[in-house]
């Protein structure tokens, strides 16, 4: 099963950067508000994820790098932000609903950040959550963020298991990471 995940994901990733060459994307208005900026965000969070997955002393015992990545699949971003056209190499307009792929794109945001704040973990606080926040703030119309405490609260430094699991996560965001800098990338180039 998870060879067939990871070959999936490898299909998209390669589709996403194949249709990046034919053109802008074909989109609706949407109510969520891209600016210029959004593309540095993105960026500035893709690294902040990578930083944190290379903390060794957050997964001392194991090798995080050895570890199956566990992506948040409920959203579908992958599929919503995959053109619809499979040809779309030689198309110069792409199927792609921008405003759903945008809509999904928020609700990972906020599955994440919300499964890292329940680690309270500072490096994640100060890196990966505040570079979510600032995405969140600055690139999307959302009325009211929830600054609430997180349900959760691990602690990542006494259990080896949640501090496997959050590999994991922080791997599987990782991948997540990458498709929202491809999304923006194509959407703003138009």
């Amino acid at each position: 099963m998870l060879p067939r995940v990871w070959t999936y994901l490898a299909v998209c990733f390669a589709l996403l950067w194949q249709c990046s060459i034919a053109g802008p994307l074909v989109a609706r208005q949407s109510p969520l508000r891209l600016t210029g900026t959004c593309n540095v965000l993105a960026r500035s969070l893709l690294w902040n994820v990578s930083a944190v997955l290379e903390m060794a002393h957050l997964f001392s015992g194991f090798d995080c790098t050895q570890q199956n990545a566990e992506v948040h699949i409920r959203t579908q971003t992958v599929s919503a932000c995959t053109p619809q056209n499979s040809n779309c190499a030689h198309s110069a307009d792409l199927n792609i609903d921008e405003n759903e792929c945008l809509q999904r794109i928020l609700e990972d945001l906020h599955y994440y950040r919300e499964t890292f704040r329940a680690y309270s973990n500072s490096e994640l606080t100060k890196s990966v959550v505040k570079s979510i926040d600032e995405l969140m703030q600055n690139c999307f119309s959302v009325s009211a963020m929830d600054n609430s405490p997180a349900k959760a609260s691990m602690d990542h430094q006494k259990s080896f298991q949640e501090r496997l699991q959050l590999c994991k996560v922080l791997k599987g965001f990782n991948l997540r990471a990458i498709t929202i800098n491809r999304v923006f990338n194509y959407i703003l180039s138009k």
